[in-house]
């Protein structure tokens, strides 16, 4: 569905680096969680922001969560050997269960560095945010966003009464914590509530979507920005509401890395044309 032109981190450079032993995942969720419990896969949670927005109450019945580990990476970045850990925490013994269309699991993310003889943990933030749903965790990445720096892509998808999109969001290490620093709605449409046979139904079908890849391309000789460009292209239409036409989401858009966020360079519209399978005169 999704065709992303991602600079995805191959799984070569997560084979085990020279110079230490591999953090183990016990060891690192014991680091990142509270009371990490590694025969039940289990830690203690305390209430974060934006925890209500997930149909995750503050209560005590929610206060143990249920541990899956999503990724580990280790790399090397910078001439320091680190490990990139993902993981989702969602409540593991709430009375009514943890399936609802709603029902998203907290993503934490952490960052460890080896620095002889053990690895330290150097960031960490236990929910970036709640994606997911019916209590599954999203799809989770290690991106290469630099030479040798690297970032944890989310990839999200949803759909509500025949409308369905998708989102991606980047983390990355900003000192001692995990923040996100780029997101964009990559994919959506309309096409799961168009009914031709209803009379009444007002829905003209739409669909867009976008494919991006961190690049060098565009940076300038003189630049000393440790961070790639994201080139993002758009096709396909898209509308607002009934009584908006169709808009066209033909364009291009590079974004750069500045003050802590990729931001907006430059936006470029551009009119899509269908070929009459003519040939053009030699």
């Amino acid at each position: 569905m999704k065709a992303l032109l991602i600079s995805l981190v191959s799984i070569c450079q997560f084979a085990v680096l020279h110079g230490q032993e591999p953090l183990s995942r016990e060891e690192a969720l014991k680091q990142l969680y509270d009371h990490y419990d590694a025969a039940k896969n289990t830690a203690n949670w305390i209430c974060v922001k934006g925890q209500e927005h997930a149909a995750w109450p503050c209560w005590t019945e929610y206060s143990t969560v249920s541990i899956s580990v999503l990724l580990v990476a280790q790399v090397q970045e910078q001439g320091v050997e680190k490990t990139y850990l993902a993981a989702s925490a969602k409540p593991g013994s709430a009375p009514l269960g943890y399936e609802c269309h709603a029902c998203r699991p907290a993503i934490g993310v952490a960052v460890f560095a080896w620095k002889a003889p053990h690895w330290v943990l150097q960031s960490a933030n236990l929910a970036v945010g709640f994606f997911g749903g019916w209590g599954d965790p999203p799809g989770v990445d290690l991106v290469e966003i630099g030479s040798n720096k690297y970032g944890v892509l989310v990839s999200t998808d949803d759909m509500a009464q025949g409308f369905a999109w998708s989102q991606k969001h980047l983390f990355i290490n900003v000192a001692t914590t995990i923040d996100e620093v780029w997101s964009i709605q990559d994919e959506q449409d309309n096409l799961g509530a168009v009914d031709s046979d209803d009379k009444l139904n007002k829905e003209v079908a739409y669909r867009s979507s976008a494919a991006f890849r961190f690049s060098a391309d565009y940076q300038e000789a003189n630049s000393s920005s440790d961070y790639f460009d994201i080139e993002v292209i758009s096709r396909g239409t898209d509308r607002e509401d009934y009584s908006h036409p169709l808009k066209q989401e033909n364009w291009t858009e590079v974004y750069r890395f500045s003050n802590g966020k990729y931001r907006l360079l430059r936006h470029t519209d551009f009119v899509e044309t269908k070929n009459d399978g003519k040939k053009s005169p030699r």
